[in-house]
């Protein structure tokens, strides 16, 4: 016979249901925990990784990987932009030691001259390259020296007129490739000065710098909110340029702008090594430019200086980075062509007013007349008959005297260091990169010493 035993005690199912309630009440009321994205050895059950933990391991192995691909992309930039600068000239601690040395040795200016076979005998092209590196040789300047037969380009665009004549440009243009293929010889000089042929530097006592080029001067100089074109001209300068940003440095008359002396200056954050190579600067700009056939065959009244009248007044690139500065300063007029000046110490200036060959010859000049101490003369309308006409000849032997005290050799001349020497059809250029030892300088052999 089979015995069922039931415990002593049973919970009623009422009892049962409340204890379920209150519970249920309870684990209702009490929010759910977030999960943990750390595990805890110490709980029960805890000791595998949950899901939420293998996803932040798998997220940190990702970011790690995003991290080293940044950098291994930063690396790359860097050397590709070391190596860049590199093959650009290098800046700074980045120049070779034969760049180094070519920017050590670089002149702080350079003088550009454009002679013309064609028209000018040897002694002539003589004496002027001979004037420029007296004054060079005293101050440590350069002188590039060029054939403006031997730069003539554009050929192609010339044309015959209405008459059956064959128009080309007139080859005064050709300054302008010079000038530009001297800054590509002088990479690490700032300043370039042209002076036209038919101009001589009188006084050498006075540098670039102090007469010129230094930021207190220029400021100085600069003639600010001024007709390009006297007298009534409506372009005028612009009123707050400053001297550091001056690239181009000219003067007028009281006709015009003149091209006859100019200085293009680099600005330093266009040296080599401030730069990426095919990046132009505005020096080579300007001289491209002045180059244009448009310029060159449109057959201006004056070629290159009306072209400049042209450039200053449509153009603001150019006008923005152009100094005007009085005439004086560097294109004096001869004293017997008259000017704005009563100097008669030499006697040369006193023709009566009924002397037609007189006022003949000062109607060809209309400006700043030379006094004693300015720094050049420019015998404006003498041009290419400086050697033919009697009065333009007269007139430069006398100018010519004056800087025989600045003889190479004599008391007041500096050591050359110019090298360039003019030679038939062929422009000579003064490398400072491979000179050794500065290269003497002879004495002109022209007529009239």
């Amino acid at each position: 016979m089979m015995h069922f035993s039931f415990p002593t005690t049973v919970p009623s199912l009422s009892s049962a249901s409340s204890t379920s309630s209150t519970s249920s009440t309870s684990s209702a009321s009490k929010p759910e925990k977030p999960l943990s994205w750390t595990h805890r050895s110490g709980s029960s059950g805890g000791s595998s990784p949950s899901q939420a933990s293998s996803f932040t391991h798998l997220l940190k192995r990702r970011r790690r990987q995003l991290y080293l691909l940044l950098a291994l992309a930063l690396s790359v930039c860097f050397y590709l932009y070391s190596r860049d600068d590199a093959s650009s000239g290098g800046g700074g601690n980045g120049l070779s030691t034969a760049d180094r040395a070519a920017a050590k040795a670089a002149p702080t200016a350079v003088l550009v001259v454009a002679v013309d076979p064609k028209t000018m005998s040897t002694e002539y092209c003589d004496r002027i390259v001979e004037n420029r590196r007296r004054y060079a040789a005293r101050w440590g300047y350069e002188v590039f020296v060029g054939d403006l037969g031997a730069y003539t380009g554009g050929n192609e665009y010339s044309f015959r007129d209405n008459q059956g004549q064959l128009r080309t440009y007139p080859p005064s243009f050709n300054r302008f490739p010079i000038v530009r293929h001297a800054m590509a010889s002088f990479p690490y000089t700032r300043t370039f000065w042209f002076l036209s042929s038919d101009s001589l530097i009188i006084n050498m006592d006075l540098s670039l710098e102090t007469h010129v080029l230094s930021r207190k001067r220029l400021n100085s100089l600069m003639l600010r909110d001024h007709p390009v074109i006297p007298p009534m001209s409506i372009i005028k300068t612009f009123k707050h340029n400053d001297a550091d940003d001056t690239q181009l440095i000219v003067t007028q008359d009281s006709q015009s702008v003149r091209a006859d002396s100019f200085i293009v200056r680099r600005k330093r954050d266009e040296m080599p090594g401030k730069i990426k190579a095919g990046k132009t600067v505005f020096g080579y700009y300007l001289m491209d430019v002045w180059f244009d056939p448009l310029y060159r065959y449109y057959h201006f009244k004056d070629a290159e200086t009306s072209a400049l009248e042209h450039m200053v007044q449509w153009h603001p690139t150019v006008l923005a980075k152009m100094a005007l500065i009085p005439q004086r300063i560097m294109l004096s007029y001869p004293i017997a062509a008259g000017g704005n000046t009563k100097n008669t110490d030499d006697g040369m200036a006193k023709k009566s007013s009924g002397d037609a060959a007189a006022d003949a010859l000062r109607a060809k000049y209309a400006g700043a007349g030379y006094e004693p101490g300015d720094f050049v003369v420019h015998f404006r309308k003498c041009g290419t008959g400086i050697e033919t006409d009697k009065g333009c000849k007269k007139e430069f032997e006398r100018y010519w005297k004056m800087t025989d005290k600045y003889e190479v050799g004599g008391k007041q001349a500096g050591k050359a260091k110019g090298g360039s020497k003019w030679r038939p059809k062929a422009a000579v250029v003064a490398k400072p990169a491979t000179r050794k030892q500065p290269a003497k300088v002879p004495a002109a052999k022209g007529p009239g010493r």
